[in-house]
């Protein structure tokens, strides 16, 4: 418990070093895929969607990757999403989607 609280004290202590002195570094507490590089990821059954060299929509789960099924109504609608933002998912993937392998909302979205 104490070793939380250490780096509780020490997170924010670097936080509030950062913003006192405007240097424009951060600390990266997220925890859960937002909106970044332009590019905001779509979710399948809670999975965020990542899309192979194709275009083709899949998500990683349990350590393995799975396609979202083309039978799966909302395919059309991922397969657009990428076709308007793959340049901006591509940024996003690059610096940040990584992160996110294996991540699961609590909130089922598309199945």
């Amino acid at each position: 418990m104490l070793s939380l609280l250490s780096k509780n004290v020490t997170l924010v202590a670097l936080v509030a070093a950062c913003a006192a002195s405007g240097t424009g570094c951060y600390a990266d507490a997220q925890i859960e895929p937002v909106a970044a590089y332009g590019y905001e990821p779509q979710y399948y059954d809670g999975y965020v969607v990542y899309y192979d060299g194709g275009g083709r929509p899949y998500y990683h789960n349990g350590g393995s990757i799975s396609f979202v099924p083309s039978e799966s109504p909302y395919y059309g609608g991922y397969v657009s999403h990428y076709r308007a933002n793959g340049a901006a998912y591509g940024r996003w993937n690059a610096s940040a989607g990584a992160r996110f392998h294996g991540y699961r909302s609590g909130v089922r979205n598309h199945r």
